[in-house]
């Protein structure tokens, strides 16, 4: 039974529009809402049920028991099965949502009044109901929180169409609580245990929850063209925080704790009553309705708290690199890095209430790196000898001007830069040197232009990120090149925005981060780059170039569109990826059915005189038989018992005793076509069988290549059962017994090793200077070797896991950590201890 919260959205029983009595224009409107969410929504449904099979077929390669691996295929078989059905009963429940939006139903599932689920609260439902309904609150308050401002806006808009006061974020029939209604309801008839119900949520929060920006943003845009409040906005009310009076000196017009006063309306808003807050945004004022139902003055929605959202470990189903602990969790640990190149979006630093401060603490951080560079400097400036000064006829260009020029150079073709006579990649201080030219042009006569300080500085910490992002990347590839193309409009966005540098979520800086991901995986070479993704990167990075005019906001919709691009690559990695894991794991799977079978036949052999031809046989060709029956069917299974018989037999006849006729013609047969099942050819395998039943003293016969020494000098030469055409042994299971023990601290990282999430990525040396990445996609708890792939899921190399724990705990091997996953991280990183090492190295003064 669904909890209160989540209740009565039935898709069998929905309301559609056309059976409501509907003013024209309104059904006109809804059905417009109906026919942009549903194109939206279907996308990431068929998606969301995508990367659930993906997960699922991953959990079962990496079970480690077989009921486990059972309960995954189980799982995909019935999503398989019932996937038809999910995407038309979320879109029917999308429209009886729609269609009752004038008069919801008393116990609609997207109030947000007492009747609805709390999440903080506890009610009579069973421990999996709750479960469920913790985890879909928590999935849509992070997207309210997300999304406040357009959900604020659409709530003033769908008041509007409604004649209703304004819809409060959880109230909304588009919001994100009511589409996780939606889905609990469209998934409601899959036969799933709770595990996997819980996956596909998380599914469902990474491929539509992560994205349904750019619909709240789309709705927005197709209710104000069709002038629905079409010059509503929002715009901040900034007042100076006043000090606070102590509470015994509390104005009697002040709101007492636990009360919500009403906000005050600007003069330009006293036209109409003031509607709900934007979640998540305190203080901010409302703005004033353009036509009936004006909103009453509501409390602002409970903002979300990140001390409530659980860690979740990284081997958890379906999470993947970017979902892990908010900022106010409490996790458990680092974790390793998981996710493939390009895919991973970076954890936000903040969340929360704590995204309202974010103005300030972007303004603190970047004086910090300011006052680090300004130590750099200092300490070089006395190592120099001299520090550079402004010449005396410095004129500091405004931030205007520099803007201007760098809008005037974004919309020209870069020109090449010539060293001794070569092309030669182009910097940052090459942009410097055009920058300052065509300042000239602005500068009063006689004055030479230069930069303030602060836009110094922003130029070299943007210097010094290109020089660390381009160490990995070849000058000549093709993502050096896009990567230049994009040095004028993300020095505009850094010059403009302080968050560049510090919100690891800035969509630029996403932007600049999957670009030079890409680079570094997919493009290194323009020889074997994938033509297809770099001509969507050069597509996204034209547009990038074009369409950026001083609002970052254009990025987002680019890094979605390349993010996509690159989950497809994702995808096929990992179907590549699949395969040899699968591989590995049969392979595993034949060595120890092959020792086995050794075992079996050197018990029977033990002790007993036989032919050196028999004993050949039945520890070569023979031992392939007894193994590949073991795979098929285990040690309890009549063909292995009745194989293992057959070679009882034979060595009862090879030590001198005699058989029936009609149990030599019966063995016959059956050696001859077991040895035919693993690989010989018929003339072969029926020389060999009747060599092997013949007499001792029957004459061999000559000159046909068939005798019993010839015949044993096949079997020792032929290619064993899995064995590889050049012949060589499979990986040994046990370690060299010469091998060194472990010591203490090496066996602490064998250990760590072990609990490593199957596809951690780790960084080896590079024979040709700098690293590699690889990513371990399995190890065996038998043989005691891992499987590692490169970033397009093909195999690169397999090492034993003592190997790892010795290069490791050298130094020369580490495993790569989610908070330096991807490309900028890791350049900040390199930055940040650069600058600190100069700081604390600098002459008095220079540093606080």
């Amino acid at each position: 039974m669904l909890s209160p919260g989540f209740s009565g959205i039935d898709a069998s029983h929905s309301v559609r529009l056309s059976q409501r009595a509907l003013p024209r224009r309104v059904r006109q409107l809804l059905e417009g809402v109906l026919k942009f969410g549903s194109d939206e929504l279907e996308r990431g449904l068929k998606l969301t049920l995508d990367e659930t099979e993906q997960q699922l077929f991953k959990l079962a390669d990496q079970a480690r028991s077989g009921d486990i691996q059972a309960s995954c295929f189980e799982a995909l078989r019935e999503i398989k099965r019932g996937r038809a059905d999910v995407v038309p009963r979320f879109l029917i429940a999308l429209e009886g949502a729609l269609a009752t939006l004038k008069d919801p139903p008393e116990a609609s599932p997207l109030a947000g009044n007492d009747k609805g689920l709390a999440f903080t609260e506890l009610s009579l439902v069973a421990d999996i109901e709750l479960e469920q309904n913790m985890l879909l609150g928590e999935i849509a308050s992070r997207a309210e929180v997300r999304h406040s401002l357009p959900l604020f806006l659409l709530g003033q808009r769908f008041g509007v169409i409604a004649g209703r006061p304004a819809f409060e974020a959880e109230r909304l029939p588009v919001g994100p609580r009511a589409l996780c209604a939606f889905l609990r309801t469209a998934v409601a008839t899959l036969d799933l245990n709770n595990e996997y119900r819980l996956l596909i949520y998380r599914q469902f929060e990474r491929q539509v929850m992560g994205l349904i920006g750019s619909l709240y943003e789309a709705l927005n845009s197709y209710l104000a063209r069709e002038r629905v409040l079409p010059n509503l906005s929002f715009a901040p009310n900034r007042k100076p925080a006043a000090a606070r009076a102590p509470a015994e000196t509390a104005k009697p017009n002040e709101a007492k704790p636990g009360e919500t006063k009403p906000p005050e309306a600007r003069p330009t808003e006293a036209r109409g009553p003031a509607g709900p807050r934007p979640p998540g945004v305190p203080g901010a004022p409302m703005p004033a309705r353009q036509g009936p139902g004006a909103a009453q003055p509501a409390a602002p929605a409970q903002a979300f708290n990140p001390e409530t959202v659980p860690y979740r470990d990284p081997e958890e189903p379906g999470l993947g690199a970017g979902f892990g602990p908010s900022a106010g969790a409490a996790p458990s640990g680092p974790r390793p890095y998981t996710a493939w190149p390009g895919t991973a979006s970076p954890e936000p630093l903040d969340a929360g209430a704590a995204a309202a401060e974010a103005g300030a603490n972007d303004g603190r951080m970047f004086d910090m790196l300011r006052e680090l560079l300004a130590g750099r400097r200092a300490l070089l400036g006395k190592l120099g000898g001299a520090q550079a000064k402004p010449p005396p006829n410095a004129h500091v260009a405004s931030r205007d001007d520099v803007q201007a020029v760098l809008a005037l150079l974004q919309a020209r073709e870069p020109a090449p830069v010539l060293v001794d006579g070569k092309p030669a990649p182009r910097s940052l201080s090459h942009l410097k040197q055009d920058l300052l030219a065509q300042l000239r042009q602005v500068t009063p006569p006689g004055m030479s232009p230069t930069l303030g300080a602060e836009e110094s500085d922003t130029l070299e910490l943007m210097s010094l990120l290109y020089e660390h992002i381009l160490r990995d990347i070849k000058q000549t590839s093709p993502a050096a090149s896009l990567l230049t193309k994009l040095q004028v409009p993300m020095l505009r966005v850094a010059l403009s925005d302080k968050g560049f540098f510090t919100r690891r979520q800035h969509p630029a800086r996403q932007m600049l981060n999957v670009v030079a991901e890409t680079g570094t995986s997919w493009l290194l070479d323009a020889d074997e780059a994938d033509r297809a993704l770099l001509d969507k990167i050069n597509l996204v990075v034209d547009r990038a170039t074009h369409d950026y005019m001083g609002d970052s906001a254009v990025f987002e919709s680019l890094v979605g569109d390349l993010q996509q691009q690159m989950q497809t690559l994702a995808r096929k990695a990992e179907v590549a990826e699949r395969r040899h894991v699968e591989a590995a794991r049969g392979k595993e799977k034949l060595e120890l059915a092959r020792i086995r079978a050794e075992q079996a036949v050197s018990e029977r052999l033990d002790g007993k005189r036989v032919p050196r031809f028999l004993a050949t046989l039945l520890q070569q060709a023979w031992t392939d038989v007894l193994a590949l029956s073991l795979l098929r069917g285990g040690e309890e299974s009549p063909l292995y018992r009745q194989q293992l018989d057959i070679a009882e037999q034979l060595i009862q006849i090879g030590g001198g005793q005699s058989a029936p006729p009609a149990v030599l013609a019966q063995l016959r047969e059956d050696i001859e076509r077991a040895l035919i099942k693993v690989g010989y050819h018929d003339g072969d395998a029926a020389a060999i069988t009747a060599r092997l039943l013949a007499s001792e003293d029957e004459p061999e016969p000559q000159g046909e290549g068939n005798t019993r020494t010839e015949l044993a000098m096949k079997l020792k030469s032929r290619v064993r059962l899995g064995q590889s055409g050049d012949g060589s042994e499979p990986a040994p299971v046990a370690p060299a017994a010469t091998a060194a023990p472990l010591s203490a601290a090496e066996r602490a990282q064998f250990d760590r090793i072990r609990h490593l999430p199957f596809g951690t990525w780790f960084e080896f040396p590079n024979p040709e200077g700098g690293t590699l990445r690889r990513r371990m996609s399995w190890f065996s708890t038998v043989t005691g070797n891992a499987l590692f792939v490169n970033h397009r899921g093909q195999r690169a190399a397999e090492h034993s896991l003592e190997w790892l724990a010795r290069e490791m705990e050298a130094g020369r091997v580490k495993v790569v950590m989610a908070e330096e996953g991807t490309v900028i991280d890791r350049a900040w990183q390199s930055i940040m201890g650069v600058l600190r090492n100069f700081a604390q190295r600098s002459p008095a003064g220079a540093t606080p």
